[in-house]
């Protein structure tokens, strides 16, 4: 019950999520609504390895469906998304142009991804300043959404409030509260301090952008940046001066181990179709 209440039926048009006074869903939040192109880019070029599968785990199949379609449908269904690029690694190009095909995704393009999680997230935004990279010309969004693949249970509600912040501010994303405590080891591997936790939040998807900014940020990016960053929200601050709004977001943003996200799916499948 309690997942059930975290997918209210959720509307159609943003238009209808903010009250008189601008405020999405009357909570008082700082937001207006926004005009413009939406996009979405869902880097999906991960090999599986933490897990030690042999298929990607954006790849594998839940209720014999693979979980990156209900990603991809997560944000298909929203009438306010232009379109949903999925960047993938080489290897898997006819597999995403297959499920694209099978499960009729009209709003969604593919293009391949780089060796690290920046690059194929860089290469995703470069569809739309590049015609290199697709075979049809895009139009620029205005404002951009990050979302990770193996994360469908995005809510409308929060998605709204957090492109709309990206509109008003250049940048914003999810935050969750910190499960464990953070700790620091000295050079002997012994404990050397540890957080306060009441002090730090989680970073969590989605984050959203204005476009320009975070192109921008990305083409100021250093080869160390591409190698081993992965927090978006630290390029565009380090690299545009752009600090993000970030948002309390819901505990669905987690990602699920599988067994929990077959339970979790079946629910929500059930709630759509209520």
């Amino acid at each position: 019950m309690e997942l059930i209440d975290d997918f209210p039926a959720r509307p159609l048009d943003p238009a209808a999520c903010f009250n008189q006074h601008g405020d999405p869903s009357g909570d008082g939040a700082s937001a207006t609504s926004f005009r413009g192109p939406v996009a979405v880019v869902l880097p999906a070029g991960g090999c599986g390895e933490r897990m030690g599968l042999s298929t990607p785990k954006q790849f594998c199949k839940l209720l014999d469906r693979p979980l990156i379609s209900y990603t991809i449908h997560a944000f298909e269904r929203m009438k306010w998304i232009e379109v949903v690029i999925v960047v993938v690694a080489e290897q898997h190009v006819e597999l995403i142009k297959s499920i694209i095909q099978k499960y009729n995704h009209r709003k969604t393009q593919w293009c391949v991804g780089g060796l690290t999680r920046h690059r194929s997230i860089f290469n995703g935004l470069s569809v739309f300043v590049d015609d290199k990279f697709l075979e049809c010309h895009l139009t620029k969004p205005k404002v951009v959404i990050i979302h990770d693949a193996v994360r469908p249970f995005v809510n409308e509600d929060i998605l709204l409030k957090i492109a709309t912040a990206a509109n008003d501010h250049g940048a914003a994303g999810a935050i969750r509260p910190l499960v464990s405590t953070v700790i620091a080891t000295n050079s002997e591997h012994f404990l050397d301090h540890s957080l306060e936790r009441s002090k730090y939040r989680a970073s969590e998807m989605p984050q959203a952008f204005l476009f320009d900014t975070i192109y921008k940020a990305y083409q100021k990016c250093t080869e160390y940046d591409f190698e081993y960053g992965t927090e978006c929200l630290h390029l565009v601050l380090s690299n545009c001066n752009t600090q993000a709004k970030l948002i309390e977001g819901p505990p669905t943003l987690w990602k699920k181990p599988f067994p929990k996200m077959s339970m979790l799916l079946q629910m929500w499948i059930k709630k759509l179709c209520s």
